[in-house]
Parts: structure tokens; sequence; C-alpha cells
């Protein structure tokens, strides 16, 4: 059959990159916090090694950012998101039947499992999607995207209902392992890196999408596409890569700060720890939502501008929090925080993708990842340090709403960057 006449391959790859990281995600960080916490408890193991594994984790997720892009460049994204895969089947293994002292924890989960789950999810499922879609980019990236939300809202659940079935916690990391070696399978049964491997073109186009309507009718908006063929080097010596960034990062350390202290704060304000805790499983829901409604506005406006509106939305949850006072503020404070989170998400991505091109965009994002995963980090902690020094949490709600005000301003002036002649 001749390949124009072939069904377009692009949404097969965004059903088996959703399920991938779904499983990549769920499954070792949502689910292995809780897990972690009864392993803890039986090996004696106190809050600070607790605590300090997750760091761990969340770092060794973004240090191997260039790494990553590099991996992406040379083998593809496939052969990365491989890599993830295994690596954190080997890591879960190790978590249920070799780890019994607190330096195997954090060398097992803290570093093993954190660098499989940065080479099996965000940075290669975000550049696959980058290299299949360009019309339908933003609706492609969106839907994939919901998954590591589903994956939080369903895996821990899922095995806290092992634990309590089986009594065993070494039972709940082989269903961590079976879920890697799913996603390993899926990965090297159906991606594919890009549409030329089989012979095909992004979104399925056979001819340049006609974007002339009859007479008198109104013209389709038509999102921005760089025409120039940028490097890495180019990109990161442009002043508009780096204002992208602090868009970024006023996204990232406010969010990190809402759901570290959020329930703390909360608590602080009077709020029952019942009601408190509802609050994340109501930030995790919301947050499938920003990321669908993220992805059809980037279809109608400039990804910079619905990235604003984002952090906006975003900073209205932080007001609220900082203020929350009864249910409703509660609410108020998740359901901005989810929204604007999920939908900024998405339209970073797309941003970036779209200003430097998809070519270089798995190694532009790995080479910028650790920087974003390290003001992540440290958002917490710092908000945990500045409470401790004045009993309450005005100064850190201070220090992150500059952050996301700062990150606003930075997005509007974004425009599309051009190649200095």
């Amino acid at each position: 059959m001749d390949s124009e006449k072939k069904k377009f391959y692009g949404w097969t790859i965004v059903v088996s990159l959703w399920i991938i990281y779904f499983l990549n995600v769920g499954f070792p960080m949502y689910g292995g916090q809780t897990v972690n916490t009864f392993m803890a408890d039986e090996m004696g193991f106190n809050r600070t090694i607790l605590g300090t594994g997750f760091a761990l984790f969340n770092l060794f997720q973004g240090l191997p950012g260039p790494l990553i892009g590099y991996t992406i460049q040379k083998k593809g994204s496939r052969f990365c998101l491989a890599i993830g895969s295994a690596l954190i089947l080997i890591a879960a293994v190790m978590m249920g039947y070799v780890v019994k002292n607190e330096w195997m924890f954090l060398l097992v989960f803290g570093i093993i499992a954190g660098v499989g789950v940065g080479f099996g999810t965000v940075v290669p499922v975000q550049t696959t999607i980058t290299q299949w879609f360009d019309r339908k980019r933003s609706r492609a990236m969106a839907i994939t995207l919901t998954a590591s939300g589903f994956g939080g809202f369903i895996a821990a659940p899922l095995l806290t209902k092992v634990l309590s079935g089986s009594g065993k916690w070494n039972n709940c990391w082989l269903v961590v392992a079976g879920a890697a070696l799913i996603a390993l399978l899926i990965d090297l049964i159906f991606i594919k890196n890009r549409p030329s491997d089989i012979g095909q073109i992004p979104d399925g186009q056979t001819a340049a999408p006609d974007m002339v309507k009859a007479e008198g009718a109104k013209p389709k908006f038509k999102a921005y596409n760089t025409d120039e063929d940028w490097t890495v080097k180019e990109a990161l010596k442009n002043p508009t890569c780096w204002v992208v960034l602090l868009a970024a990062i006023g996204l990232y350390i406010p969010y990190m700060m809402l759901i570290s202290h959020g329930i703390a704060c909360l608590t602080d304000s009077g709020i029952s720890g019942e009601t408190a805790a509802f609050s994340m499983s109501l930030v995790t829901v919301t947050s499938i939502v920003g990321r669908l409604l993220g992805g059809e506005l980037c279809n109608r406006m400039p990804a910079r501008y619905v990235w604003a509106g984002a952090l906006t939305v975003l900073l209205v949850g932080v007001l609220s929090l900082m203020f929350a006072s009864g249910t409703v503020m509660m609410v108020v404070y998740a359901v901005c925080t989810g929204i604007g989170f999920g939908c900024a998400f998405v339209c970073m991505p797309i941003v970036y993708s779209s200003y430097f091109g998809a070519k270089i965009y798995g190694s532009l994002f790995g080479t910028l990842f650790p920087i974003i995963t390290i003001a992540s980090s440290a958002s917490p902690a710092l908000a945990g340090k500045l409470f401790d020094m004045t009993g309450s949490y005005t100064s850190a709600f201070i220090v992150v709403i500059a952050f996301n005000v700062l990150g606003i301003l930075g997005i509007l002036f974004a425009k599309p960057p051009r190649k200095k002649a």
C-alpha cells in the first residue's frame, strides 16, 4: 500500500506514550511515596532519610538532562525510553528484595529510580510528540501529558490496596516492576522516533494545510512555528530562551511549594487534616483538566498568552492558600493550582519547540531541565526553612509570588525569536 494511504500512525504514538508515561511516572513516583512510608517504618528509617530519598529522586530526574538530550539526539527517544523503563524495573526489584539499609535506599530509590524516571518520561515523551505533530501538536501534547495526572490519582491508591491485601510492601514493588516491564515492551513494539521512519510526515498530511477560507470567512488561527534551522548553541545564546526558562521557574517554584506545604498550611489555618488532604486529590484531578484546556487554547491563540494566563490562575491559587480560612478558599486554592499548573505544563514544550524547532527540542530541553529540577527541588526546602525561622509561611509566600509574577511578565514579553543576521 502507498505510504500516503496508510493510516496516520501519530495517534498510535500518542496512546503508546500515554501508557508509558502513566506507568513510568505513576507507579515509581506517586506509588513509591506510599510504599516507602511503610517500608521505612518496618526497616527503622527515620523521616530525614525518607525525605532525603524523595529529594534525591526528584533531583536525579533532572540532573541527567543533558545526557538524556544527547541520547535522544544520537539514538532517538525510543532508545531513551527503553533505558528509563529498564532502570525503573531494576530499581523496583532491588527495592523489594535487595535494599536493607539506609544508604542502599538512597542509592536505589533516590538515584537509580530517579534517573530511570528522567530517561523514561518527560523529555523523550515530549520530544516524540514534537516530532510527530505540527498543526495538532498542542492537542497531542495535552492528551499525552494527562497521563502523569492520572498516574498520581490511580497508582497510589492501587498500591495501597495491594499492600492492605497482602500485608507485604515487597509485593507493591513487584507491581512497580511489572508496570515498568509493560512500558518497556510497549516502547519496543510501538514507538517510532519520527514519521519519516515509516514513510509518513507530521500530522499525516499529504500536502501543506490550506489555511485559506472562502471569501468573507474568518481565517483560522495558525500557531507560530519557526522556519529557521536553530542549533542548541544558537538557542542558548538567544535571550528569549532564558526568558522562557524564567517563566518555567515561575511555574515550578510556586507549584512545588504549594503541593509540599499546602496541607500543613491549611491545617495551620484551622482546616481539618482530612479536609486538607482532600485538596491534593483536587489538585491532581483539576491538573488533568488544565492540561486538556491548555492544549485546546494553544490551538486558538499564541501559547505564550495561554501560559501567562495559566500562571495568573496559579497566582490566584497561591493567594487563596495564603489567606485560606475555610473550605471555600481551600477549594479555590486547589482548583486554581491544578488548572494553572496543568495548563502551563502543556504550554512549556509547545513554546520551546515552536520557537526553536522540533529538531533540537530534546537536546535543548534536556540542557535546561536540570535548572528547572534544581529550582523545583529547592522550593520546598526553602519554604520549610523560612517557616522554621519565622514561625509562619508569609515569607515563603512572598518569595513564590515574586517568582510567579516574574514568570508572568517574562512570558508575556517572550516573543518568537529570530536569528541574528
